[in-house]
């Protein structure tokens, strides 16, 4: 299993006498700072719902909540860099923290549960770096996540036992720390990790692999359209359910990533075991 550094911003310890503003880019970021802080601050999460985690628009109410908060965390600027530039634009001095490095291959480390659970440690340490009076709290927190997060991981690893070596293909470049995770046959994308189209070389090859039987089902993603993933059920595939691994789709909150990820495994399981 591949794991990638967690970068943090070492920040001075300080007893704070407002409550915490934090800004974060995406849902399942949102969700896992969300169970850590508790009440003891407010949480914006910068991505509509719906909308693309890798081309989004600020409003000015967002670049202003950037502005004024005491810590950014978020994935990387890989993953969302109309995040990056905002903050070097507005917010270039405010605290961060981010879980991936520049030039990584693959940003979506949030989709690897053991990841998560490393996540949520900095999160507690770099909240109780700003707010030294919440640090038991917040410590105290993150530990009841790492055990409900392994709880996830083996409801998981259930949901998907019997699957592993099943073919298949998604809509998005964004699923390897999952299969990896989980042992599973993903074979291709219709997309690349920046939701750009595959080569016509690359959709060709996946139609050869669905024609001889080597592709059992293809997963588009959420909200977006289905005609490539259709020039594999033409060619023999299964049309899986849409998948959402920026959690989009789901109501924002201490409970989107458990949603998210037991979602995912579910749409794997119901068209891969079948």
């Amino acid at each position: 299993m591949r794991v990638l550094p967690i970068l943090i911003a070492m920040l001075p310890s300080l007893a704070w006498s407002e409550p915490l503003r934090i800004v974060t880019d995406i849902p399942p970021i949102h969700s896992l700072v969300s169970r850590v802080m508790g009440d003891r601050g407010q949480i914006d999460v910068m991505l509509d719902a719906s909308a693309d985690p890798h081309h989004f628009q600020l409003r000015p109410s967002q670049s202003r909540a950037i502005s004024r908060a005491d810590v950014v965390i978020w994935v990387g600027e890989e993953m969302t860099p109309w995040f990056a530039r905002a903050k070097d634009a507005i917010a270039a001095d405010v605290p961060s923290l981010t879980f991936t490095e520049a030039d990584v291959e693959d940003p979506h480390v949030w989709l690897n549960i053991d990841h998560a659970a490393q996540m949520v440690a900095e999160i507690a340490d770099t909240l109780a770096g700003l707010d030294a009076e919440g640090a038991a709290y917040y410590r105290e927190n993150a530990g009841v996540a790492a055990k409900e997060l392994a709880e996830l991981t083996a409801r998981v690893s259930e949901t998907l036992t019997g699957i592993e070596d099943a073919p298949f293909v998604v809509g998005h470049d964004a699923y390897d720390y999952f299969t990896d995770q989980f042992g599973l046959n993903l074979v291709g994308s219709l997309t690349d990790i920046h939701d750009s189209p595959a080569s016509v070389q690359h959709i060709s090859d996946l139609v050869r692999l669905a024609e001889s039987g080597d592709v059992k089902c293809v997963f588009p993603e959420g909200g977006e359209s289905l005609s490539l993933a259709n020039v594999l059920v033409d060619a023999g595939a299964l049309l899986g359910d849409p998948l959402d691994p920026e959690g989009v789709f789901l109501t924002p909150g201490p409970e989107l990533y458990d949603d998210l990820v037991t979602n995912l495994a579910k749409s794997l399981s119901n068209c891969l075991s079948g």
